[in-house]
């Protein structure tokens, strides 16, 4: 549902109270919700790997502690996402929270291998990058007047595409297809954000008329998980393609 389809709802059959300015009061405050929530899992997720990178540089952590719960964490990590996906819709927006920050603080400490692999330079430089692309293409995704939701299913085909690539190159360990997939990443990720921004925007909209305000707070928490996925794809694949490696 788009902002016309919402204003037929409300003016052509009178079942709501909630009015054109409002609803859009509404849609910018639950998707910087969503946006502020991603932002706070990106900081727990950079906090708890630059404290495991600096732990081990500094020989506070050894490296055989951190591989041996490195997989249980990677485990625990999975069964977070399925989980929350499982009970999006129906357990609390408080629960959805702490599930989200429990997994943004595993999420740290799994991908804090990217600080041991790359420079700092290239860390910090994949991150401006994704953050310049991120603000482009959330911004196009939420005022854009077209329904991204038809590209959903040439989405899904692009990320199954690189789930079997990454597959099979984990046997290959080819560089060539590592560079394919890295490209095909950040363009599947590159339109995620668009979609999923616009997403979260149509979603407050249809369930707006019912001004259920349980409702829109899980949509708020689930927006930015998907958000925060995102992002950290996108990162990973831009670090894979610019990124230096430490000597």
């Amino acid at each position: 549902m788009n902002y016309d389809d919402f204003e037929n709802e409300v003016y052509g059959n009178n079942t709501s109270q909630m009015t054109y300015e409002k609803l859009e009061k509404l849609v910018a405050s639950k998707v910087l919700g969503s946006i502020g929530w991603m932002i706070v899992g990106l900081t727990i997720t950079g906090i708890v790997g630059f404290i495991t990178v600096y732990s081990l540089l500094t020989g506070s952590l050894s490296f055989q502690t951190i591989q041996s719960i490195y997989v249980p964490a990677t485990i625990i990590e999975l069964v977070l996402v399925f989980a929350f996906t499982a009970i999006s819709f129906k357990a609390k927006a408080g629960t959805l929270r702490f599930v989200f920050i429990l997994y943004s603080a595993l999420n740290g400490f799994t991908l804090s291998i990217l600080g041991i692999i790359y420079t700092e330079g290239s860390l910090i430089f994949a991150f401006i990058g994704t953050l310049v692309l991120f603000i482009v293409l959330g911004l196009y995704g939420y005022f854009t007047k077209e329904d991204l939701s038809k590209y959903g299913t040439i989405l899904k085909v692009g990320l199954i595409a690189l789930i079997i690539m990454s597959l099979i190159n984990m046997f290959m360990a080819s560089d060539q297809l590592m560079w394919i997939s890295s490209i095909l990443g950040v363009i599947v990720f590159i339109v995620f954000i668009a979609y999923d921004i616009n997403r979260i925007k149509n979603s407050i909209i249809s369930y707006a008329v019912y001004e259920d305000a349980s409702i829109l707070e899980r949509i708020e928490i689930i927006g930015a998980l998907r958000l925060y996925l995102d992002f950290i794809n996108l990162f990973i694949y831009i670090l894979r393609i610019i990124g230096r490696r430490r000597r």
